[in-house]
C-alpha cells in the first residue's frame, strides 16, 4: 500500500517537474517563470476553465489523444511561440487532469484501500492455485508413467462408447420426427385433430431442441406445412358440418379449434360455411331439375328457377325445402351441443362460452333470412294460377311448413315470413276467384242433371273419410301426438317435414252397394197389421185395420241420406277448408265462397220442391231466399264483383205431378235431407272455422250459423208442403161435405160418408209412403212432418166443409162433431203425434155454434185471425139463425167485416 502511494506522489512531483524543468521559448509578449507555473496551479477558477477547455472527445477511449492533437495541428504552422504556447496549454491541462484524478483517489482512499486487499488476496488465492495444478500435472504425469498402453486404448474406447450411444439416442429421435409426418397425416384422414395438433406441437418442441442438424431444418418446415393442412382440413370438415351435423367430429373440431386458440375465428367462418352451403347446395337442387332443359352452369339462380318444368316444380320444391331443413336442423344441433354440458365447453373461457352462444343466436335470424332469400326467387318463377287444386295446395302445405319450421328454428312465432307468404298472397286470391267460379259451374251443371236417386254409403259414413278432409284427422293425429311427447322438427327421430307421403290419398271405402238387411228393424213395424186400440163406441169391439209398413231410416243400420252432388259439395268444401288452413290471408274470402255453396244448393232444392207460398208460412226463410237471389243468382244484368251462377233448373227426368209417386216424395225426401245433412255438417266444423276465421270477421261467421243454417231445415216444411197439399183428394171431400144437409132433427150414431172417404185417402196416402220407403227409408220426423201437414190440411177442409153450412140444427152440430172424432180416433192409427195439428181450430169452430150472441161477439173478435170470413159469416148465420133477429146479424157480420179489413 505505501508503495503505491509512493508510486502516485513520485508520478505527481515527476510530472510538475517535467513542467518546470522543461526548456520554454519565451518572446517579448510570452514570458513564463517558475513562480507563474506556482501561480496557476493554485487558482481553481483558472483549473476550472482549463478543464473546460478539454475536448471531450479524447475521454471517450475510441482514439489515440495524441494522433488527434497532431491532426488538430495546422499544416503550415511556422510560429514557434505560438506552438509553444499551444504546448503549454495541452501540459497545463494534462496536469490539472492528472491533479483532479489524484484528488478522487484521495476521497476514496478507503474504497481503493478494500479493493486492493482483495486484489492481494485474490493474488495469494493464485499462487495456491499455482501449486495445486503443478501438484496435479505431477500426478497425472505420474499416472501415465504407471499405466499400460491397453488400459488406456480402453478408456478411450469407451469415452468412444459414451459418445456413440448419445449420437445413436438423437438419430432415433430424429428418425421418429421424419416418421411423424406419416402419423400425422393418418391422424388427419381419422380427423383426430386434436391429437393431430397436440403431435404437430410436440413435434416442433422437438424440432428446435434439434435445430443444429440440416434434415432437421428440413422437418421443422414440413411441419409448418402441417400444421397449415390441419387448418385446412378442419375448415373443410366444419363445412361439411353444416350440411350433415354429427356430435364426435364436431367435438373434436371445437376442441382442434380451441387448442389452436382460434375458436372465435371459427364461429365467424361458421356462419360463412353455412352461408355458402345455403346458396350451393339450393343451386344444385334446382339445377338437377332443371339440367333436362340444357340450361347453362353459369346461368343465374333466378333464371334457373324458370326453367324447372312445371310437371316437376313439386317435387324440385319438396327437396330444395328438404335441403334447408337439413342445413337449418344441423345448425341447430351445433346450437344445442354448445348449451349442453359437455366436456369441450367446460375447457372454455366464460368470455369464449359467452361469445360462441351470443354468435350462434345472433346468427339464427341470418340463416333464416338466407333460407328465405332462396325459396323466394323459386316461388316466384311460375305462374301457380295454372296449377291442378292439389298440387296448389301442396304448395301452399310447403309453404306453410317451411313457416312452421321457421318459428321453431328462431325460437319465436313472431318471425318475418314476408318473402313467403307474399309471393302466394296474390297468386292464392287469383286462384281462389278462378277455382270457385269453376266449381260454382259445376255445382250449377250437377244440380241440373241431378236425379236425386240416393247415394248408398254405410251408416259409419264421415266427412272424416273424404279424401278432401283427410288434412283435418292428421291435423287431429299431430294434435293428439304433441300431447303425448314433444314434437319437433329438429329432434333427432324427426325426418324432414317436406316430404308427401301416400297416406293422405287411400281408397274411400265408404259406399255400400249391398242389399240392406231388415234385421235391424222394430219387430212391431214388421207387423202388417196394427192393432186398433181404440173402443168403437157403437160396436163396443176391437177392430183390426189393414195398414202398410213404413221402412224408417235407421242412423245405425241405414247411411245418412246424400246424393252425388251432396258428396261434391261436401268435397269442394273441404277443398275450400284444406286452402283455408293453407293460406289464413284469404280464409274469410274462403268461408264467403263456402257459404255460397251452401245457399245455392238451398236455394236449388227450394226451386224445385218449395212450395210457392213461402211468404206468408215462413217470412225469415223467404227473405234468405231472396238475399240468396239477390247476391249470386245470375240476373238480367251481371254484378260487376262477385259471383253470379245462373238459376238452377230441375231435370225434364224428375216428374213432380204424379200422384202414384206423391208428387216426387223420393226426390222431395232425398234433396231436402241431403241439405239438412249439408247443414249438420256445418256443425262439426264449427270449432275449426272458429279457429281459421279473424276476430273481426265472426260476426259474419255467427250469423251463418244463427240464421242461415237453422233455415235450411225449416226449408222441410216448405217441401214437404207440396206433397201434403196434394196427396188426398180434398175437393172431392169437401165436395160431399158440400152435400151433407145439417139440418136435422135427430141425433146419428154413425159418421158421414166423407169420413170414411178421407180415412181411404189416408190409407192410400200411406200405402204411397210405404212405397218411397222401399227406396228410401224414411226419417221418423220427416214421415212425422207429412203426416202432420197432410192432417192439417184435412182440418182445413173440415173447417171449410163446416163453414159452408148454412143451416144447422143442434143435432146438426152434434153430426159434426162426431165425425170429426172419428176421424180423431182414425188418425192415432197412422202417426203417433200430439197435439194433432188443427184439431183444436176445428173443435173451437165447433163450439162456437154453441155461444150465445154476446159470447159470440167475443169469440169473433178473439178467433177471427184463425178463420176466413167465409167461416166466420158461416158461425153467425147458423147461431143467429135461432134469434132471428136479422139486425143481430147484420150487426156481427159488420164487425167480421171490420176484422177482416184490420188483418
Amino acid at each position: 500500500m505505501d508503495k503505491i502511494r509512493s508510486l502516485i506522489n513520485t508520478h505527481q512531483q515527476k510530472s510538475i517537474d517535467s513542467i518546470e524543468d522543461e526548456p520554454i521559448l519565451l518572446d517579448e509578449k510570452n514570458i513564463s517563470t517558475k513562480k507563474d507555473w506556482e501561480d496557476h496551479k493554485d487558482d481553481p477558477e483558472e483549473r476550472e476553465q482549463v478543464m473546460k477547455g478539454i475536448d471531450k472527445i479524447l475521454f471517450t477511449g475510441d482514439i489515440d489523444p495524441s494522433f488527434k492533437l497532431l491532426q488538430e495541428l495546422p499544416e503550415n504552422e511556422t510560429d514557434l511561440i505560438a506552438l509553444e504556447e499551444k504546448r503549454r496549454q495541452m501540459r497545463l491541462q494534462h496536469y490539472f487532469v492528472g491533479r483532479k484524478l489524484t484528488d478522487e483517489l484521495l476521497n476514496k482512499k478507503e474504497e481503493f484501500n478494500t479493493e486492493l486487499d482483495r486484489v492481494i488476496e485474490l493474488e495469494q488465492d493464485l499462487q495456491k492455485t499455482f501449486a495445486v495444478t503443478v501438484d496435479i500435472r505431477f500426478s497425472v504425469k505420474q499416472a501415465k508413467l504407471g499405466l499400460t498402453d491397453g488400459a488406456i486404448t480402453l478408456l478411450g474406447y469407451y469415452s468412444q462408447r459414451q459418445r456413440l450411444i448419445a449420437l445413436l439416442n438423437t438419430l432415433k429421435t430424429i428418425k421418429i420426427l421424419h416418421k411423424t409426418d406419416e402419423r400425422l397425416r393418418e391422424l388427419i384422414d381419422k380427423e383426430d385433430f386434436p391429437g393431430a395438433i397436440q403431435l404437430c406441437r410436440d413435434c416442433q418442441h422437438a424440432a428446435v431442441t434439434y435445430r443444429q442438424y440440416t434434415c432437421i431444418q428440413d422437418l421443422n418446415s414440413k411441419l409448418k406445412d402441417t400444421a397449415v393442412l390441419i387448418e385446412e382440413k378442419l375448415d373443410e370438415v366444419l363445412s361439411v358440418m353444416c350440411i350433415n351435423f354429427d356430435h364426435d367430429r364436431y367435438s373434436k373440431i371445437t376442441t382442434a379449434y380451441l387448442l389452436l386458440g382460434k375458436l372465435q375465428s371459427a364461429m365467424d367462418q361458421l356462419h360463412m360455411h353455412f352461408t355458402s352451403a345455403i346458396h350451393s347446395r339450393t343451386y344444385e337442387t334446382v339445377y338437377r331439375y332443371a339440367s333436362n332443359t340444357s340450361v347453362d352452369q353459369k346461368i343465374q339462380y333466378e333464371d334457373l328457377c324458370r326453367c324447372v318444368p312445371p310437371e316437376l316444380y313439386i317435387e324440385c320444391l319438396s327437396n330444395v325445402l328438404t335441403t334447408l331443413w337439413g342445413i337449418m336442423s344441423s345448425y341447430q344441433k351445433m346450437l344445442s351441443y354448445h348449451y349442453s354440458d359437455n366436456s369441450c365447453d367446460e375447457k372454455l373461457s366464460q368470455f369464449d362460452k359467452n361469445y360462441v352462444q351470443q354468435k350462434l343466436q345472433l346468427g339464427l335470424a341470418r340463416i333464416w333470412q338466407d333460407v328465405q332469400n332462396k325459396v323466394n326467387p323459386y316461388l316466384t318463377s311460375q305462374d301457380l294460377s295454372q296449377f291442378q287444386f292439389d298440387d296448389f295446395i301442396k304448395v301452399l302445405d310447403l309453404v306453410n311448413r317451411l313457416i312452421q319450421v321457421g318459428q321453431e328454428f328462431c325460437g319465436t312465432p313472431n318471425i318475418p315470413c314476408d318473402l313467403l307468404r307474399e309471393p302466394l298472397r296474390a297468386q292464392s286470391v287469383q286462384y281462389f276467384r278462378r277455382y270457385h267460379t269453376s266449381r260454382t259451374e259445376e255445382l250449377y251443371m250437377f244440380l241440373n242433371m241431378e236425379l236425386w236417386e240416393l247415394l248408398p254409403v254405410k251408416p259409419t259414413f264421415t266427412t272424416l273419410q273424404l279424401n278432401e278432409f283427410r288434412f283435418m284427422a292428421t291435423k287431429n293425429n299431430a294434435k293428439q301426438k304433441l300431447n303425448e311427447i314433444d314434437k319437433s322438427y329438429f329432434s333427432e327421430k324427426t325426418s324432414s317435414p317436406f316430404i308427401f307421403s301416400d297416406e293422405n290419398v287411400m281408397e274411400e271405402s265408404f259406399f255400400d252397394f249391398q242389399e240392406d238387411s231388415d234385421s235391424d228393424v222394430n219387430e212391431e213395424l214388421k207387423q202388417d197389421f196394427v192393432e186398433d186400440g181404440t173402443n168403437d163406441n157403437d160396436k163396443g169391439n176391437k177392430r183390426k185395420k189393414m195398414t202398410s209398413k213404413v221402412t224408417f231410416h235407421n242412423s245405425s243400420r241405414d247411411g245418412p241420406i246424400l246424393t252425388n252432388t251432396t258428396l261434391n259439395v261436401l268435397r269442394y268444401i273441404g277443398k275450400y277448408m284444406l286452402m283455408m288452413d293453407s293460406l289464413k290471408p284469404i280464409a274469410f274470402d274462403v268461408l264467403l265462397s263456402m257459404s255460397q255453396l251452401f245457399e245455392y244448393y238451398m236455394y236449388a232444392v227450394y226451386m224445385f220442391f218449395g212450395s210457392t207460398n213461402v211468404e206468408s208460412s215462413n217470412p225469415r226463410l223467404a227473405q234468405l231466399l231472396l238475399k240468396i237471389q239477390s247476391s249470386i243468382i245470375l240476373a238480367d244484368e251481371p254484378r260487376p264483383s262477385g259471383i253470379n251462377i245462373p238459376p238452377p233448373q230441375v231435370s225434364d227426368l224428375i216428374n213432380l205431378h204424379d200422384a202414384q209417386n206423391l208428387f216426387g216424395l223420393k226426390e222431395r225426401l232425398i234433396a231436402t235431407e241431403s241439405l239438412v245433412f249439408l247443414a249438420s255438417q256445418f256443425d262439426l266444423w264449427k270449432e275449426y272455422l272458429d279457429n281459421q276465421i279473424p276476430g273481426d270477421k265472426l260476426n259474419f261467421l255467427n250469423q251463418f250459423y244463427n240464421q242461415t243454417l237453422p233455415l235450411s231445415r225449416e226449408l222441410r216444411e216448405a217441401v214437404y208442403s207440396g206433397v201434403a197439399a196434394k196427396a188426398m183428394s180434398y175437393s172431392a171431400v169437401l165436395q160431399l161435405m158440400g152435400n151433407v144437409k145439417w139440418e136435422i132433427k135427430e141425433l146419428m150414431s154413425e159418421p158421414n160418408s166423407y169420413v170414411y172417404v178421407m180415412l181411404q185417402e189416408m190409407e192410400a196416402m200411406q200405402q204411397k209412403i210405404s212405397v218411397v220407403s222401399t227406396f228410401v227409408p224414411i226419417p221418423v220426423e220427416v214421415y212425422q212432418m207429412i203426416w202432420s201437414l197432410s192432417i192439417n190440411e184435412l182440418c182445413q177442409v173440415f173447417l171449410e166443409g163446416f163453414g159452408s153450412a148454412r143451416k144447422c140444427t143442434h143435432e146438426g152440430r152434434a153430426w159434426m162433431q162426431l165425425d170429426f172424432q172419428q176421424f180423431i180416433v182414425q188418425v192415432d192409427k197412422f202417426i203417433s203425434i200430439k197435439p194433432i195439428p188443427g184439431k183444436d181450430l176445428v173443435e173451437n169452430f165447433i163450439k162456437a155454434y154453441y155461444l150465445t150472441e154476446t159470447d159470440l161477439e167475443q169469440w169473433l173478435r178473439e178467433n177471427y185471425m184463425s178463420y176466413t170470413s167465409k167461416q166466420l159469416n158461416s158461425v153467425i148465420n147458423c147461431t143467429t139463425g135461432q134469434f132471428s133477429k136479422m139486425m143481430q146479424r147484420s150487426r156481427l157480420s159488420g164487425i167480421v167485416d171490420e176484422l177482416m179489413k184490420k188483418s
